[in-house]
């Protein structure tokens, strides 16, 4: 089988299981990309990710891509068509070859003031591309807020959306058992207002034990204005704001935790969840991050309702007094459950099972009617 994947750069969140997919007997594996990998990125000390038997091709021309989009039987598989000028040219190169199209997006079911035209440009989209499509790989997609019901929405049929996720290297950290009287809690990831860290800090200050402890790691625009908060809300001396720092330490911290939050307002995944997980630290996170997918309540972690601090605070309260893991058996199953080679054999398998055969993607009906409606 021949794959074709088609990014605006090389995503370290891809990169693991595409690798895989290059690793099995008779698979040719393309990826193409506009750029290795951007500034901010580089700027941020991100490695470019390991590929392995891959053939990377960094801003074909029109030759190259042409016959990439074209290769007969092949499975192309487009990161986004909306705001990605490679895949969507890729695409429209494609049409009429005799090969197998799909859709991969991540989550885009975000309520409030944009999600009424977020679903009218995405449902003009479906009308113009479904037809040609085998398939939509949903990142993020379960739950009230999963992109499965955003989606079927905007008129993919339902059985043609197939769950998917971000996958993030292994660790070279080892899970280690924890022991102490101080809670350590723990949010990485940007200090901006979508993440609700100032939710974070509400719950924490709520929680009822004076003994525990917030780490912060992140940088952003909202710090200063979370520093005030925790002051505001007696917590400060016992939350610790550290600036971002290199992957390899972060995940380090992630070990050292009791348990990490992600409260965001809306995340289309979230692989901090996966990089805590695969080292055996428990996730709490709202129901609006996609990675919410991957957690199980009381195995794993909990979830809660975005924007209720209430409801936070509760999971932090059952998590500390009800939830006992054992983090190395919680790392090593969680690591091979979420890790490239598990990600290469989900995906084959629903490539599979959207190649057989059925009727045209675009004359299948949505499971859930023309829209979107708000909570």
């Amino acid at each position: 089988m021949t794959y074709v994947f088609w990014h605006s750069y090389l995503m370290f969140h891809q990169a693991p299981y595409i690798r895989a997919l290059a690793e099995v007997p008779g698979h040719t594996v393309h990826w193409c990309v506009s750029e290795d990998l951007p500034a901010y990125y580089r700027e941020r000390g991100y490695p470019l990710p390991d590929t392995g038997a891959v053939q990377v091709h960094v801003a074909p021309d029109a030759t190259q891509m042409a016959e990439l989009a074209t290769l007969p039987g092949s499975v192309q598989v487009f990161f986004g068509l909306r705001g990605f000028a490679l895949p969507l040219a890729a695409f429209q190169a494609s049409l009429g070859a005799p090969v197998h199209r799909f859709l991969m997006s991540e989550n885009r079911y975000e309520p409030g003031a944009r999600l009424l035209p977020r679903w009218l440009v995405y449902t003009w989209d479906a009308l113009r591309y479904r037809q040609h499509l085998s398939g939509v790989f949903c990142i993020g997609h379960s739950g009230r807020y999963g992109g499965a019901r955003f989606f079927a929405a905007c008129g993919y049929p339902s059985a043609r959306i197939a769950p998917f996720l971000h996958v993030v290297e292994p660790a070279a950290v080892r899970a280690r058992a924890l022991k102490r009287d101080q809670p350590q809690i723990l949010y990485v990831g940007q200090l901006i207002p979508r993440k609700r860290v100032d939710l974070l800090l509400t719950a924490f200050s709520q929680f009822g034990q004076p003994q525990a402890q917030l780490r912060i790691i992140g940088k952003g625009a909202e710090e200063q204005n979370l520093r005030q908060l925790a002051q505001q809300l007696g917590v400060a001396d016992r939350v610790q704001f550290s600036p971002g720092m290199p992957n390899a330490d972060t995940v380090a911290a992630m070990a050292e935790a009791d348990v990490l939050v992600l409260p965001s307002r809306f995340d289309g995944w979230g692989a901090v969840v996966n990089e805590a997980l695969m080292v055996g630290t428990p996730v709490i996170c709202s129901d609006r991050c996609g990675a919410s997918d991957l957690i199980e309540d009381g195995r794993n972690g909990y979830v809660f309702e975005a924007g209720s601090a209430n409801a936070l605070r509760a999971c932090l309260q059952s998590f500390f007094q009800y939830v006992r893991t054992d983090r190395a058996a919680l790392a090593a199953a969680e690591s091979a459950r979420l890790d490239g080679n598990a990600a290469a054999a989900r995906f084959q398998h629903n490539v599979t099972r959207l190649l057989a055969p059925r009727g045209p993607m675009g004359l299948q009906p949505s499971a859930t009617g023309a829209g979107v409606s708000q909570p």
